[in-house]
């Protein structure tokens, strides 16, 4: 199953962090280059494999 949200709103932020609006995942994620934070989290085990 491919979920990906288009219609989530996710915060604006300039170069600071600083939250400067709100756009949808689908306008995020078309290519705009619109700023939005992020977080990703490798996890490796003690073999250097990673867990998904």
């Amino acid at each position: 199953m491919n979920y990906d949200n288009e219609k989530e709103m996710l915060p604006l932020v300039d170069e600071q962090g600083n939250i400067i609006g709100a756009a949808s995942r689908g306008e995020c994620h078309n290519g705009s280059k619109k700023t939005h934070p992020v977080v990703h989290l490798h996890v490796f085990n003690s073999r250097g494999e990673l867990y998904l």
